[in-house]
């Protein structure tokens, strides 16, 4: 979901300066935006994440994603889980500025400064508690905050023993050795609708990145020829075995 946060002012001349600037109120308060973190909330698909995910791990992130497992949390684990972006997404509910513009002349106050927030909702979180978490620490009455693109809610959608167990025959007969992860997408996906009324529904990905070429939603975005042939073949085969399973 995508929020407005908006300063105005009455404006006026550049040579006469007033406490009141909405570029600098807007930007204190997009700076304590910055710091502020929303409270882990792990769901059913994100602890089944970190307990499998910490079978392949070793040291302090295998130690890490195992504490964060259990009550009470510790400190200095979530921290260092926090700081990686790739767990940090998984364990959160996650708000970041994309946009920010204001003013109108170079030699005139501003009358406005309007930035965009995007946030990433864990599911079973609201859009009211987002949004007052986010006023709560902007910690200025004067930014007004309004909804842009509001929220979807759906439930999560947890993977079940009959599920996992199904994607792991077809990943041996085409990987063997390689490891099944449940994860929760932190991207847009068309699944919550079908979850919204009641679908348990899932994405199952079968095609391997090149990890020195990230180009999703890049120029030239693409994957390799064979990444592209196994992943179809992955497909066939899972569609193959649901077709086949009893009931």
């Amino acid at each position: 979901m995508t929020f407005a946060l908006e300063a105005t002012d009455k404006g006026g001349h550049s040579s006469r300066p007033t406490a009141d600037n909405p570029i600098y109120r807007l930007a204190a308060g997009l700076n304590r935006l910055a710091t502020f973190r929303f409270p882990v909330h792990l769901t059913d698909t994100t602890r089944l994440y970190f307990g499998r995910r910490a079978e392949i791990e070793s040291g302090s992130v295998q130690s890490d994603m195992r504490a964060i497992l259990r009550t009470p949390l510790d400190p200095a684990g979530v921290e260092r889980l926090s700081s990686v972006v790739e767990t940090n997404i998984l364990m959160r509910t996650t708000c970041t500025a994309t946009m920010i513009e204001g003013g109108h002349a170079e030699n005139a106050l501003p009358q406005r400064a309007r930035a965009t927030v995007q946030c990433r909702v864990i599911p079973a979180e609201s859009q009211e508690s987002v949004a007052a978490a986010i006023t709560a620490t902007l910690a200025d009455p004067r930014i007004a905050v309004s909804v842009v693109s509001p929220a979807t809610p759906a439930p999560d959608s947890p993977p079940t023993p009959a599920i996992l167990a199904m994607l792991e025959q077809v990943t041996r007969s085409m990987w063997p050795g390689v490891v099944v992860l449940p994860e929760m997408s932190a991207g847009a996906d068309d699944r919550i609708y079908t979850r919204a009324n009641g679908v348990p529904s899932y994405g199952i990905d079968g095609m391997f990145d090149d990890l020195d070429h990230g180009l999703a939603h890049g120029r030239d975005e693409r994957i390799g020829v064979v990444a592209f042939a196994e992943e179809l073949e992955f497909t066939y085969r899972l569609m193959r075995a649901l077709g086949e399973a009893p009931g």
